[in-house]
C-alpha cells in the first residue's frame, strides 16, 4: 500500500479544474460564479492541500488593507496608517475528508505565510454559529459586528413617509470612488475597485440617492442592503427600494453596529492594541 503524502502550497493555473470542481461539489456555486472569480482574484490567491495528487481542500486568501486612523475613529484630520490583509474566502474541505484536521492545517499554513510578509493579519466572515466557534478555537477573535434591521411590505406602504426622489444605478467605479470620500475619516476595510466590480457582476447592485450611497443585493423574495453611507435614513432606503420592487416582501437592512459578529481576525504582525470599532459592512460570503 502506497504511503499517503499531504501537501500544502499555493495553487498554480494547472490546479484550477481540480480547484473548481472541489468549489462546485461543497458550495454548490455555478460555473459562470467559480470562473469569474477567479478571472478577477486569480488562482495564485488560493492555497491547497494536496493528498497523493487530488486536491482535498482549498482557501482563497485575497489581499486587501485596512485603513487605521492612529488617534480613533471618524475624527476629522486623523493620521492614518495602511494596513495589508488577507481575506479567507471559500475554505472548503472535500466531504470524504472533513473533521480530519485539514482546514485547520491549511490556514495555519496561509497564517504562517501572511507573517513571514509582514502582512498584519488575516480576517473572514463565518458562514454560521457553529462556523464562527471553529474559528475562535483557531485563534480568531471577534472583530467586525453589525446590526440589523427589518421592513415588511405592508409596513412600508402603510407608512406616511413621502419620497418624491429616485435612486440611481452606479458603476462600481464611480461606487468605490464616493465610497472612499465617505469614509475618508473612518477606519474601515478598503477593497479595492476590481472587488467591486465583481461584486456587481455577481449579484450585487450599487446606488445613489441625493447625497446618499447604497448596495443591495435580492435573495428570494427579500431584498438585502449591505451598506448604506449618507445622511439617507434606513426607511428611506427600503421603501424606496420596495416602491421600485414590488415583488419583494422583505427589506433586510445589516449595517455595521456593535450587536451581532459579522467578521472574525487573526492578528500576527501588528503588535499596538488591537483597533476596535473598524468599518467593514460586507464581503463576499
Amino acid at each position: 500500500m502506497s504511503k499517503e503524502i499531504e501537501v500544502m502550497r499555493k495553487a498554480t493555473t494547472f490546479d484550477t479544474p481540480k480547484i473548481k470542481s472541489l468549489w462546485k461539489k461543497v458550495f454548490g456555486d455555478s460555473e459562470d460564479y467559480i470562473s469569474s472569480f477567479i478571472a478577477h482574484f486569480g488562482i495564485e490567491t488560493c492555497y491547497v492541500c494536496e493528498l497523493n495528487h487530488e486536491i482535498i481542500s482549498i482557501a482563497f486568501a485575497l489581499p486587501t488593507t485596512l485603513k487605521l486612523a492612529t488617534n480613533g475613529n471618524a475624527v476629522q484630520n486623523s493620521k492614518f496608517k495602511i494596513l495589508p490583509l488577507r481575506y479567507l474566502y471559500a475554505c472548503a474541505t472535500h466531504p470524504e475528508h472533513q473533521n480530519q484536521g485539514i482546514m485547520k492545517n491549511l490556514l495555519a499554513t496561509i497564517y504562517d505565510e501572511v507573517c513571514r510578509e509582514n502582512i498584519a493579519g488575516i480576517f473572514l466572515n463565518a458562514a454560521n454559529k457553529n462556523l464562527a466557534n471553529y474559528y475562535r478555537k483557531l485563534e480568531f477573535e471577534d472583530f467586525f459586528f453589525r446590526e440589523h434591521f427589518w421592513y415588511n411590505k405592508d409596513r412600508l406602504l402603510s407608512n406616511a413617509l413621502d419620497i418624491t426622489k429616485t435612486f440611481y444605478f452606479i458603476s462600481p467605479e464611480t461606487y468605490y470612488k464616493k465610497r472612499v470620500q465617505k469614509l475618508k475619516n473612518n477606519s474601515y476595510v478598503n477593497w479595492n475597485e476590481n472587488f467591486f466590480r465583481f461584486n456587481n457582476e455577481t449579484k450585487i447592485q450599487f446606488c445613489e440617492f441625493g447625497h446618499s450611497i447604497f448596495s443591495f443585493k435580492t435573495l428570494f423574495n427579500t431584498i438585502i442592503i449591505d451598506e448604506l453611507l449618507g445622511d439617507a435614513s434606513h426607511e428611506q432606503i427600503a421603501k424606496l427600494l420596495i416602491k421600485h420592487f414590488p415583488k419583494f416582501e422583505t427589506i433586510h437592512i445589516r449595517l455595521p453596529g456593535s450587536k451581532t459578529c459579522c467578521g472574525q481576525m487573526k492578528w500576527c504582525n501588528f503588535q499596538e492594541d488591537h483597533p476596535k470599532n473598524v468599518y467593514f459592512a460586507f464581503a463576499m460570503e
